[in-house]
């Protein structure tokens, strides 16, 4: 399947391109929100969450969005990971993530 998909240029190309608006789109969720990360060409953002990484990273995967933990990384403390996917996967983990991160400021709030 894969041998497939790398021959064909046109999907390649489309999917290349789908994937760097869907950075750019997501990116600007994520300084919505106020959320550090960091510049990036790749197929995923870092991110940092902070103390509550690991709740970040149960909810976003329980919303079906790729998260890894980065935290135990050096130099990595509260960092999680977030692959890029198409627009339209994009735009649920946004949603995802807004949702999640109210939930986490929330909980931190009441503390």
């Amino acid at each position: 399947m894969l041998p497939a998909a790398l021959e064909d240029a046109t999907y390649l190309e489309w999917y290349v391109t789908e994937v760097i608006a869907a950075r750019s789109e997501f990116e600007a969720v994520l300084d919505a929100a106020q959320i550090r990360r960091w510049p990036t060409h790749a197929n995923f953002v870092l991110v940092d969450i902070g103390s509550l990484h690991a709740e970040f990273v149960e909810r976003m995967r329980a919303a079906n969005v790729l998260v890894r933990d980065r935290s135990s990384d050096p130099g990595c403390d509260g960092c999680v990971r977030i692959t890029i996917g198409t627009r339209q996967q994009m735009r649920n983990a946004a949603a995802a993530l807004n949702e999640t991160m109210a939930a986490l400021r929330a909980r931190n709030e009441a503390q």
